[in-house]
């Protein structure tokens, strides 16, 4: 069932070289859209036992889509291996599988997870994985959504609202009094990047800032500035660029 250790790898040749946690879905697929790829990610402490790691991956299971290490070094001085599979019903059991193999060669016999934004570290089971990881496009659309409406939600702390609701890129927020609010959601994130290639200065004429304080008042206290045709929210580190919904 199991596939045999590459020529020129023995086992327990990558002892104390990889991390027993490893991410789900936190990074892109480079081979298709993400609801249909889940990427798997290990982390290697040095260049040539990932690229060890990687060949072994790759040539070592017929589903494997794609394997590739990191271009450069992560934050800790790293290095990261990707796996790319498709994203079936067997997803759980052939995460499971690769562990099993790369526990051949690095001696680590507690494979952990972590899935995107859901919280805490799993062990390594095709019943955790099936109860975390979507495995079909749909699965994964409707956790992804649930996801971003978490975070426009939190973003959002500051308003006082009886109801809130994510629609793709429109967010309606419902006010007490049957008052209702739309915003189009152009982008989000850290304040420098939402800032990113912006070209349009901030509009300080008076029509604009009459929108900002009127902005401010029925939705809270965030630093709010009108660029082009478009408002940038801040709160603390965080940013949207919104656009209203008239």
């Amino acid at each position: 069932m199991f596939n045999t250790l590459n020529e020129g790898l023995r086992a327990n040749d990558l002892q104390d070289m990889v991390h027993s946690l490893l991410e789900v879905d936190t990074y892109k697929s480079k081979m298709g859209e993400d609801r249909d790829v889940c990427v798997i990610s290990f982390g290697v402490k040095d260049r040539n036992p990932a690229k060890d790691l990687m060949e072994f991956i790759e040539k070592g299971y017929s589903f494997v889509l794609d394997a590739d290490v990191s271009s450069g070094e992560n934050e800790n001085g790293e290095y990261n291996v990707f796996v790319e599979l498709p994203r079936t019903s067997r997803l759980a059991e052939h995460i499971k599988e690769i562990t099993y193999g790369v526990r051949r060669l690095t001696g680590i016999d507690d494979f952990k997870f972590k899935y995107y934004k859901h919280q805490g570290v799993h062990e390594v089971t095709e019943q955790q994985l099936k109860s975390i990881v979507p495995s079909d496009a749909g699965a994964y659309d409707g956790l992804m959504n649930k996801y971003k409406t978490e975070g426009v939600k939190r973003f959002f702390s500051k308003t006082l609202m009886d109801d809130f609701t994510l629609d793709g890129d429109v967010i309606t927020i419902y006010k007490p009094f049957n008052q209702k609010i739309q915003l189009r959601m152009v982008k989000e994130g850290e304040k420098e990047s939402v800032l990113e290639n912006t070209t349009d200065a901030i509009t300080l004429d008076e029509k604009a800032t009459s929108e900002v304080f009127w902005l401010t008042k029925v939705l809270g206290d965030y630093n709010i500035n009108k660029i082009g045709e478009s408002f940038v929210f801040e709160n603390g580190t965080m940013a949207m660029l919104l656009q209203r919904i008239d």
